[in-house]
């Protein structure tokens, strides 16, 4: 099923829609928050789904909002699994950032926008969560795809048949990996970031290996090991990469995400030659257009729907 999907620069049309607004009141709501769907542990609520409404409604959404809604808040959760799983989530400092950068475009303080928010049913929870999924989304998509719309076969037959009789077929790295998260809870990140990054940078040339990683990390405080796969070298997010150029034996630099300060372990290294990889470096280039992009997010999103475990709570 269709869902609705839109990028940031939709989210004018709530301007638009509250500048032509003077004393409307909020759509009432239900006296109890109910959980709707439950995505791959993700509770979504009835609250969540009458939010979303709200916000597909001043951006011009028609039809069966709610549905609309329910679908849409089922996509955010696919996500915000996807996101927290590969450790690529914007921080809450860029989401505020954007907000009052967005609140400034627009003429109003922070302070308006918020209002705006609550009177038109959305909430500036709801709308900074809208935000956060949607910027670290489009850093995830990016990751996996590269900056760059994939050849057709039409194109790409033919370019690779030549290099393959040159001798020049196309190759890349490929890692197999795993995130080793010193965890920092974000209400002590100002206080704890700086000690937890001195203890990876201790830790890391201690690690003993991928098959040894769980009892490396039971081993110490609140460390958790993430195994994220294969990626080819182009796929790698952009502080992964930094961190593997820093690369010591099996172990990346130390870096810091919004769970804390981790290091790359680097569990298997070898070349990639075959098709697929083929496709990807030939694809490459430095446009991609928004329907290409938007092409992508719908292909990444359907392969999360396909495997997620999605559960309607009895009643």
């Amino acid at each position: 099923m269709k869902t609705a999907s839109f990028g940031l620069g939709a989210i004018t049309a709530v301007l638009i829609a509250i500048g032509g607004m003077t004393a409307a009141p909020a759509p009432s709501r239900a006296a109890t928050v109910d959980i709707a769907v439950i995505v791959n542990n993700v509770p979504v609520t009835n609250d969540d789904i009458r939010r979303r409404a709200a916000l597909l409604r001043v951006m011009g959404e028609k039809g069966d909002l709610n549905k609309k809604a329910r679908e849409d808040m089922i996509d955010q959760a696919l996500k915000q699994s996807e996101i927290a799983f590969r450790g690529m989530s914007v921080t809450t400092a860029d989401v505020d950032q954007y907000y009052q950068g967005f609140a400034k475009a627009n003429h109003m303080t922070t302070a308006q926008l918020t209002q705006a928010m609550n009177q038109i049913g959305v909430g500036e929870a709801h709308f900074k969560y809208y935000i956060a999924i949607t910027l670290s989304w489009q850093r995830i998509v990016a990751a996996r795809y590269g900056q760059s719309s994939t050849l057709t076969d039409s194109q790409f037959i033919p370019q690779l048949e030549t290099l393959e009789k040159e001798g020049k077929k196309p190759e890349t790295t490929e890692y197999q990996l795993k995130r080793i998260v010193f965890v920092v809870p974000e209400a002590q990140r100002n206080s704890l970031l700086a000690k937890r990054k001195r203890e990876a940078e201790q830790a890391r040339p201690k690690f003993p290996g991928c098959d040894g990683a769980i009892t490396f990390a039971a081993g110490m405080n609140d460390v958790t090991v993430v195994d994220v796969g294969r990626y080819l070298e182009p796929q790698l997010p952009e502080p992964w990469a930094k961190s593997l150029k820093g690369a010591k034996g099996d172990t990346g630099s130390v870096f810091t995400t919004p769970a804390g300060a981790e290091f790359l372990a680097i569990c298997a290294k070898s070349v990639a030659n075959d098709d697929y990889t083929a496709r990807l470096l030939l694809s490459q280039k430095e446009d991609v257009s928004m329907e290409d992009r938007k092409n992508e997010s719908e292909t990444y999103l359907k392969e999360l729907r396909d495997k997620a475990q999605i559960v309607t709570p009895s009643k």
